[in-house]
């Protein structure tokens, strides 16, 4: 066919097969489609950065690589998509530290897991051996004759001598991870004790042990677990009613002594010194313990009324400055439940007051700087006199405490925030309450009520006693008790402090530590009563336990003979420590009781006997909670079936990182 000739200056195209152009428009849709996602990739990442992060962390470690490439394009950003970005890099170098501090963050943990069938009980009885090393340690300070322990936190701090238990439970850490979760396990009964009781954590540690010991056995014996947990229980249900029931006895005054120096580990200086304190303030008094300047321990008492956080709003209304306080005698007392801040709210009830030239105790939330300067200048210059101070605490605590202190004085609380609602400027003279004596300081304020209101505080004593048996049943936070049980001190009982001495700073730790457990078990003994000592009570509920196995199944009677022979533990460690031999002692003990109930022996003389006539007794709630607390750890650790450790990959990088020897 002829064709036309070519245009000339316009080389001729040569003609391609139409599978060549096929293939062609193939490559240029494929590189269209490409360029559409990427740029739509670009656009969502610029208005969504998050997305980049989370794939960059998400994945195990082999993602690494593809976390700096996405890194390292988002460096080739536009500056504009950038400074939207979480991630923005000024430098390689940044970019790098990045990637470290991710793969430090998120390599991740594993799991290592046991099983108590699959292992030959291993997990369990490795578990043991922690309670073991830990009921060893804290065994040896158990008694009269018992030692001290020494414990080093870590280089460059002050070794500590200890006698108390769950002090040094506490300082207890095992290198085993399976040692390690029984340690923390029994750890925890002690802990439970010395918030409950304040004492006994020691003989928690070793009940825990021995239950646990005896336990093991029959569970590696083919015997189920379960039977185990509810003869347990049933059996300590029993028992904590006959300890409740049978034995305990109500503490008498002459006997606060004997429990203090049974507590304090036979320290008679430190048994008399609380059982003095407890005289002079009374069973509902406040007793607290100080760290004193000198060798000798002191005793400070207070009597009245001592609210602490309420200290004066100026030093200028001091009238001793040699004792920094300011203190009269004949007073009358102003209660307002909220602020003061215009002087017409308390001038009129001032004038009635020193119309009878009485001084003023003003107690408010809070006092204006322009009534700060009238009371201030009156005070210096005309002779006022007058203190005010500012309420304790906050919410309705400060409330119910303003109207604690209006009954011991007789006054009438005033202000808006008050349940009468009774404005100040209204008030009349009969509101104001009476103080024969009050003191100011820059800590607290003690006040000294008439002896007219003793009817009154008795009826308030009896209210918050109701209150706080409603908490109980309630089930409600310890400190909310103490609250209520603080505020009965302060209404009912004086003030103490106690200023331990000693020679050196190791010896005060420990008296403080003595002191803190006696003056624990003086409360404890008030509350529930007390028990022979001496370890002697733990055998009676011992030989108890033979009238509870009728009652149980076999398998559960299993339960019930664990708990019998681990009863016999404390006793047994009380004899090793005094250098006895304990099996003698415990069996002697034991023929012992079936005569006389209060029969025991007495470790610091080493004589058999009367442990009342002793005077070796102990207050019946430390030995409930150590008991209960006990039994309910080992119920929990005789249970398990499988043991769940999780590990860090990188565990070494990490604990690098932490002694600062990895720098990211």
């Amino acid at each position: 066919r002829k064709m036309a000739p070519p245009t000339v200056g316009v080389p001729r195209r040569r003609d391609l097969p139409a599978a060549s152009s096929t293939a062609a428009m193939k490559r240029l849709a494929v590189a269209a489609g490409t360029i559409a996602i990427l740029l739509g990739m670009l656009t969502f990442a610029s208005s969504n950065p998050r997305p980049l992060a989370a794939t960059a962390v998400r994945g195990p470690r082999s993602s690494l690589g593809r976390t700096l490439g996405g890194l390292r394009q988002l460096k080739q950003r536009p500056a504009s998509v950038r400074a939207q970005t979480e991630y923005e890099m000024d430098s390689e170098s940044d970019l790098k530290s990045q990637v470290v501090m991710m793969r430090n963050r998120f390599e991740g943990t594993h799991s290592e897991i046991h099983f108590n069938d699959e292992e030959d009980y291993y997990p369990i009885k490795k578990m043991q051996v922690g309670v073991r090393k830990l009921a060893a340690v804290v065994g040896c300070t158990l008694g009269p004759r018992g030692r001290n322990v020494v414990v080093q936190r870590k280089v460059g701090t002050r070794p500590r001598i200890i006698n108390d238990g769950v002090s040094i439970a506490k300082e207890v850490h095992l290198e085993d991870d399976l040692e390690e979760i029984g340690c923390v396990l029994v750890r925890e009964a002690s802990e439970r004790t010395n918030e409950d009781a304040g004492d006994g954590t020691t003989s928690a540690i070793i009940l825990s042990d021995a239950i646990i010991t005896e336990g093991i056995k029959r569970v590696v014996s083919g015997v189920a677990a379960m039977p185990l947990y509810r003869g347990l229980e049933k059996t300590t249900q029993h028992l904590m009613k006959f300890l409740e029931e049978e034995v305990a006895i109500m503490v008498e005054d002459d006997q606060l002594e004997d429990v203090a120096t049974i507590s304090a580990s036979g320290m008679r200086d430190v048994g008399r010194m609380i059982a003095t304190a407890m005289r002079k303030v009374g069973r509902l008094g406040l007793l607290t313990l100080e760290e004193g300047k000198g060798v000798e321990d002191v005793l400070e008492t207070q009597e009245g009324m001592f609210v602490d956080e309420c200290g004066y709003i100026s030093p200028k209304l001091i009238n001793i400055p040699e004792e920094g306080v300011a203190a009269y005698t004949d007073a009358k007392v102003l209660v307002i439940d909220g602020e003061v801040n215009q002087l017409e709210e308390i001038i009129p009830m001032m004038e009635l007051a020193f119309e009878e030239d009485n001084p003023v105790l003003i107690i408010a939330h809070a006092f204006s700087q322009e009534v700060q300067n009238f009371l201030v200048l009156n005070h210096q210059r005309a002779g006022l006199k007058v203190a005010a101070v500012t309420a304790p605490s906050f919410g309705q605590l400060r409330s119910q405490i303003l109207e604690d202190i209006s009954i011991l004085t007789g006054a009438t609380v005033l202000g808006d925030d008050s349940e009468q609602g009774i404005d100040i400027k209204k008030a009349t003279a009969g509101m104001l309450g009476d103080a024969p004596m009050f003191e100011c300081g820059r800590e607290g304020t003690l006040i000294v009520g008439p002896n007219n209101t003793a009817e009154a505080v008795d009826a308030r004593v009896a209210q918050l006693e109701i209150a706080k048996e409603r908490l109980d049943d309630e089930q409600m936070p310890k400190f909310e008790k103490d609250k209520i049980n603080r505020r009965i001190a302060k209404l009912k009982g004086g003030v103490g402090v106690i200023f331990v001495g000693a020679m050196t700073e190791l010896e005060l730790r420990d008296r403080r530590l003595r002191y803190d457990d006696a003056l624990c078990a003086i409360r404890s003994a008030l509350d529930e009563g007390i028990v022979p000592g001496g370890a002697t009570t733990y055998l009676r509920l011992s030989a108890e336990i033979d009238n509870v196995l009728p009652t149980l199944n076999d398998e559960e009677r299993q339960g019930a003979l664990i708990l019998q022979k681990a009863l016999q533990y404390p006793l047994s460690m009380v004899a090793r420590n005094a250098g006895f031999s304990h099996q003698l002692v415990v069996g002697d003990v034991m023929k012992g009781q079936k005569e006389d109930p209060l029969y025991g022996w007495n470790a610091e003389t080493a004589e058999y006997g009367n442990m009342l006539d002793f005077g070796v007794i102990e207050p019946a709630k430390v030995i409930r909670c150590a008991v209960e607390n006990a039994v309910s750890v080992s119920k929990t650790f005789l249970t398990a079936e499988a043991v769940v450790i999780e590990h860090a990959i990188n565990k070494r990088k990490q604990q690098e990182a932490e002694m600062g020897e990895l720098q990211v």
